[in-house]
């Protein structure tokens, strides 16, 4: 063989080698990619801000957690009583007592995270407790209400110069009475009183 035949038997050859290796290396990030593949929910939720925020001017939202509070075995026949205190966060939480719907002597305190109701704990209560006087229907004070209260509270506190909105809301009931908080809006110069009334609309604004 002659020195061209040589070498044009060696460009071949290295050509061919290439040629090779790169099919090789494609075969192998194929399998490396079929065996590693992560579903796409599961890419966003590695690399994504899962954080809940607005929940509490959300209307919708709240309307979602409080058909799931009705959707609870216990509370599918039974109307849901709220006791003492309810209260909204802006990351998708809420904390709840509500009375035992078979012994209305009972309550239970429940919670919402991640869009589901916990399990009833218990609630020890004393006999001096008056637990007629701290119920109240969920029927008149419906979850969207927390939505109504911070749109007027944000409004009012936008008028208040160097006042902060609020994103935590809760109920008080006490002697059959119900107050939505927060009801104070702090500016630099001046202080605010805010009364809702139940539906969540403005009853009263006056300054301190």
């Amino acid at each position: 063989m002659n020195t061209r035949s040589r070498a044009y038997t060696h460009l071949v050859m290295t050509i061919g080698s290439a040629l090779l290796l790169t099919a090789c290396q494609h075969v192998s990030q194929s399998i490396k990619d079929t065996f590693n593949t992560i579903p796409e929910e599961q890419r966003i939720s590695k690399t994504g801000n899962n954080s809940v925020t607005g929940f509490v001017a959300d209307e919708q939202a709240l309307i979602n957690a409080e058909q799931a509070l009705r959707e609870l075995p216990q509370y599918r026949e039974s109307h849901i009583y709220l006791y003492g205190d309810i209260h909204f966060y802006d990351d998708g939480r809420i904390n709840a007592k509500l009375q035992h719907p078979q012994n209305p002597e009972y309550i239970d305190a429940y919670s919402y995270k991640d869009g589901e109701w916990s399990s009833p704990d218990p609630v020890q209560l004393s006999v001096r407790d008056d637990v007629e006087g701290k119920i109240v229907a969920l029927d008149s004070v419906p979850f969207r209400t927390v939505a109504t209260v911070v749109r007027n509270y944000n409004e009012k506190a936008d008028s208040v110069a160097g006042a902060d909105g609020t994103n935590h809301v809760y109920l008080i009931i006490r002697y059959g009475a119900t107050q939505w908080y927060p009801n104070q809006i702090d500016g630099t110069r001046e202080q605010w009183r805010v009364h809702f009334r139940r539906d969540g609309s403005v009853a009263s604004f006056d300054r301190n």
